[in-house]
């Protein structure tokens, strides 16, 4: 009889075990699995726009089984709140029924740079299995970004402008100078000319007596008259320079061909009365004197007219 008592004791505990370990099987069997999730959207938001922050529970099976009992919003760095909305909706797949709930903050940014959204605490209670829950979400970061033109608006480049402007100003002070340097330097360069001209006119008119009677000191100071001009105006070495040289090198500085031959030939006759020592006559000096008067007379006209006509310009 013991034997038999002792094997239904037996008996009996393994089937309250059985009854205990079935019983918090079909305990966790009835629990509903819910996930907590949260999106930015987007991620990189310009100074002028706004950006979208949801928090979205999920869970398979009837929207009723799970009640929310406390949401906790998250600390915000560089984003203010300025609208929300929460919705709920139920899919249906393959698996079954899935339900959702959503919350939507519309967030507007502070400052440029960085902001953070600190994760976020979500109560809930399990109506399957009468208990509660918490759930928390991740930190997320957004960028906020140079503002955008609003719409309508074009947005002008004010600093590349700007500095093509400024560019412009120099460049076209720094060509006005530079016309008035080159201007001044034409109008001082016309002017040593002139005076040169006129200063060596003044001297052979001054200096050269037509009627005295020493005919070869008056043609010898026109002859050095002529080549002291010569020497300052085409840069030659004119007073020391034989006739013949000094002849190449005025054909080579580009005076007029009737004026090269009359030089020529009054430097030739002045040559032969200097070195023959015969008196010069007055037709002989005349005619160098006119010969140097005509070449002073023409370059200087020259000079006048193109500084007159550099002035028009």
């Amino acid at each position: 009889m013991q034997k038999h008592f002792i094997a239904i004791q037996n008996i009996l505990i393994l089937f309250l075990n059985f009854t205990i370990i079935f019983t918090l099987a079909a305990q966790n069997s009835n629990e509903t699995r819910v996930s907590l999730s949260s999106f930015v959207e987007p991620r990189e938001v310009p100074l002028n726009r706004t950006t979208h922050w949801t928090v979205q529970i999920k869970w398979q099976d009837a929207l009723s089984l799970v009640e929310i009992e406390n949401f906790e919003e998250p600390a915000l760095s560089n984003f203010d709140i300025v609208g929300s909305s929460a919705s709920n909706r139920r899919l249906a797949d393959a698996t079954g029924q899935t339900s959702i709930k959503e919350i939507t903050y519309t967030l507007t940014p502070r400052t440029l740079g960085m902001g953070y959204i600190e994760s976020a605490a979500i109560s809930y209670k399990d109506k399957a299995t009468g208990e509660s829950h918490h759930l928390m979400t991740q930190r997320i970061g957004v960028e906020v970004i140079e503002p955008v033109p609003e719409p309508g608006e074009v947005q002008i480049p004010w600093l590349p402008i700007l500095f093509a402007i400024v560019l412009a100003a120099v460049i076209a002070v720094s060509l006005v100078l530079r016309k008035r340097s080159i201007t001044r330097k034409a109008a001082a360069s016309i002017e040593d000319h002139s005076l040169l001209e006129e200063n060596i006119l003044k001297e052979l008119k001054s200096g050269v007596d037509l009627s005295s009677p020493n005919r070869n000191d008056s043609l010898a100071m026109v002859t050095k008259l002529f080549r002291k001009y010569i020497s300052v105006k085409y840069d030659i070495p004119a007073l020391e320079a034989t006739t013949s040289d000094l002849i190449q090198k005025l054909k080579e500085s580009g005076i007029e061909s009737h004026l090269v031959e009359k030089c020529e030939m009054m430097l030739s006759k002045a040559d032969v009365i200097r070195f023959s020592g015969k008196e010069a006559t007055p037709a002989e000096l005349d005619e160098a004197y006119g010969t140097v008067e005509t070449v002073l007379e023409n370059n200087l006209k020259e000079i006048i007219t193109a500084g007159e006509k550099s002035d028009n310009k």
